[in-house]
């Protein structure tokens, strides 16, 4: 009977779409991986990133180098180039005799130069300092400072934009990016990305973001916060002396070592970095010598911020911090 037959040929149906849809995900894939260019020798995909391009769909986020550098993707023009050459002023040769350089190095990952793509001279990297190589287990928090992720000249569209991404951050001045925490029970990582982070609030940002963070296996890790707070009010001075630059959506990037075991190599200042600043959304200044006022007060807001609960404590083994400062949009300033 005709009803005998329908049921097969559902079934065939069925398989011939299955059949067809496999086709065009295997096409879409071949023809991704045809656009990702190629990497340079010796490098791999930068596997603790939390946020920024990633390497996926044929992109490619920042990469590490077998010699322990860091490669960040110049982005397009004009935020690349004006990344690589606020790298470059504050490491070349005339910011020796400029102080508000000199100390900016402080606070910034080391700046090698730059690396092409081979085979495609369009393709260019930052060589940058590498502020997890030392690390065991590195917890890693990409912080974008500022009330405005937008610069003085955006469109209305790309201000609307920006703001609705985040609007928490109006009043907090600052949103977190994304996370990266270990756990030493389970011997695991935990990344939370963007999407976690966007649902964090006034009320949440605090305990269930940096309490998440700054915590190892339910126990808060105090002397971290103290240096990292230390840090950035280190940075937050700058801010008040620097006159030179405007800085827009920049990121501090906050690093320490969960592995608290001891270790024979270890030392009191070893296992924490911060870093903070973004090359990519910096400017000189052009307002008469006023620098704006505006990341200074985020960051007052962000030093001054209740991050922990007092009843817990750390354990005679837990991390004590290093800090530092790097500036880019994906690699963020080392604390």
């Amino acid at each position: 009977t005709d009803s005998g037959h329908q049921h097969p040929r559902v079934k065939t149906g069925s398989a011939l779409a299955k059949a067809g849809l496999r086709k065009i995900v295997l096409k879409r894939l071949m023809s991704s991986l045809k656009r990702t260019p190629t990497l340079p020798p010796g490098t791999k995909p930068l596997d603790n990133q939390v946020a920024g391009h990633q390497t996926a769909d044929g992109k490619i986020g920042c990469l590490v180098h077998e010699d322990g550098t860091v490669l960040k993707p110049v982005q397009v023009p004009p935020k690349g180039q004006t990344e690589v050459e606020f790298y470059q002023e504050v490491f070349g040769e005339q910011a020796s005799t400029d102080k508000v350089l000199l100390q900016l190095r402080e606070l910034v990952p080391k700046f090698h130069g730059i690396v092409h793509a081979p085979k495609e001279p369009d393709v260019r990297f930052m060589k940058l300092e590498n502020l997890l190589q030392d690390m065991r287990q590195p917890c890693v928090l990409d912080i974008k400072m500022g009330r405005k992720t937008y610069d003085p000249f955006a469109s209305k569209e790309k201000i609307a934009m920006e703001t609705a991404k985040f609007p928490p951050a109006k009043n907090l001045g600052y949103q977190i990016s994304g996370m990266l925490t270990y756990s030493p029970k389970t011997g695991k990582f935990q990344k939370f990305d963007k999407y976690f982070c966007k649902k964090l609030n006034e009320e949440t940002i605090v305990f269930e973001g940096f309490g998440k963070f700054f915590a190892i296996d339910g126990v808060l890790q105090k002397e971290v916060i103290k240096a990292v707070i230390e840090r950035l009010e280190q940075i937050l001075e700058w801010f008040h002396k620097q006159r030179t630059f405007n800085f827009f959506a920049s990121s501090l990037l906050v690093v320490f070592d969960g592995d608290i075991s001891p270790s024979p190599s270890s030392h009191p200042n070893s296992s924490l970095s911060s870093s903070g600043l973004d090359g990519g959304n910096i400017t000189h200044n052009c307002c008469n010598g006023e620098t704006d006022s505006i990341i200074e007060n985020d960051f007052s807001d962000l030093v001054s911020s209740d991050s922990v609960d007092d009843k817990t404590t750390n354990p005679p083994d837990s991390p004590h911090p290093k800090v530092q400062t790097s500036s880019s949009s994906h690699w963020k300033s080392k604390i």
